[in-house]
């Protein structure tokens, strides 16, 4: 979404520097070769005093701070505390919960609800992400939504199957795809675990899973899948980027995650007149609506008979809610009305008066 969001704003208006606390990334790489906007590595993990001097040095010039995570937050709180600069905030995090975040996370968290008060904005990627952290102790504010968007000319229906059977060489039989990397969040178990239910019901579909670390190497998922009996039917694609192709000729996408803000994933298989499944985490409820399934997560049971229920929607059935699902997107998620609320943001918050308790 950040890559999104730089891909389409008013570079004339705005001049933009990235920088990753870690490293640099696929996105970052992009950012920088393909946007020409400089990425800068601050190397967080391995010396944050330094860290810390260096993110001040290059956010001296700088008009705002826009941070997009719970732990470039918290840095961005003391470099606009230190440096006097308006701040921004980015919440795209539901599950906060101990068996699914590193306690790090969770405590980095809960201390920027105490300090968000002190915020110029933040900004919630979705309603019920911004709830959660509102029941938590974040400040509401100066607390919006503005969701995540894409490009709905590149995500758009195309012929269900056709580019499987093309590139894959398969049989004319219903596409299941998940697209996540490899994270405990995305609850893989809970995937395989409702597949392997699925298979006890029905033998007629494919499982294509895209993601970083998705592939070959990946011995734990590897072992899932054996474990489940699943090999004759699954596909390790690793990260790709026909990821439009693959949403839309899917029958039918599944997110399987423990914890979501709001997903790209979901809003790019909806304009792509694919019908989803999804565990009810973050905001997937608010995107899938009546466009889908929607299932408690962990509850492999529960998700296997929803992806069984979506395979057996009549062709009218399917189309309708397909249909609805573009609309949904068309209405609330194109990438051009989410650059204008960033984009309108901005000088409103340069005009701001500076706040008392600051």
């Amino acid at each position: 979404m950040l890559y999104r969001l730089l891909q389409n704003m008013d570079r004339d208006v705005y001049e933009v520097e990235v920088i990753c606390l870690t490293e640099m990334g696929t996105y970052g790489e992009l950012i920088e070769q393909q946007l020409n906007i400089k990425v800068s590595i601050c190397n967080m993990r391995s010396n944050s005093v330094s860290a810390l001097m260096s993110c001040y040095k290059l956010c001296r010039d700088s008009d705002i701070i826009q941070t997009w995570m719970y732990h470039a937050n918290f840095l961005g709180y003391i470099l606009s505390f230190l440096l006097k600069k308006k701040l921004i905030w980015g919440i795209h995090h539901s599950n906060l919960t101990k068996q699914d975040n590193k306690r790090r996370t969770i405590f980095i968290a809960k201390l920027c609800a105490r300090l968000s008060k002190r915020v110029d904005a933040i900004i919630s990627c979705g309603p019920k992400v911004k709830e959660i952290h509102e029941a938590i102790g974040y400040a509401s504010e100066q607390h919006r939504v503005i969701v995540n968007g894409i490009n709905t000319e590149l995500y758009k229906p195309s012929k269900k199957r056709h580019y499987y059977i093309e590139q894959f060489g398969i049989l004319n039989q219903p596409i299941l795809l998940h697209v996540g990397r490899w994270d405990p969040l995305k609850d893989y178990a809970n995937l395989i675990a409702s597949l392997k239910l699925l298979r006890q019901i029905r033998q007629d579909f494919y499982l294509f899973l895209v993601g970083f670390e998705i592939d070959a190497s990946n011995r734990d998922l590897l072992q899932m899948i054996e474990d489940a009996q699943l090999e004759r039917v699954t596909f390790l694609l690793g990260s790709r980027e026909d990821i439009p192709q693959l949403m839309a000729a899917a029958d039918l996408f599944v997110l399987s995650s423990a914890g979501e803000g709001l997903p790209n994933v979901l809003v790019e298989a909806l304009a792509s007149g694919t019908c989803c499944v999804t565990t009810n985490v973050g905001d997937c409820e608010y995107l899938i609506g009546n466009c889908g399934e929607v299932v408690a997560a962990k509850d492999a049971k529960a998700l296997a008979k929803a992806i069984n229920t979506a395979l057996n929607y009549s062709s009218q059935q399917y189309v309708q809610k397909a249909s609805l699902g573009r609309e949904h997107v068309l209405a609330n998620f194109q990438i051009q009305q989410v650059v204008a609320q960033y984009q309108s943001l901005y000088p409103a918050i340069l005009n701001m008066k500076a706040h008392p308790s600051s």
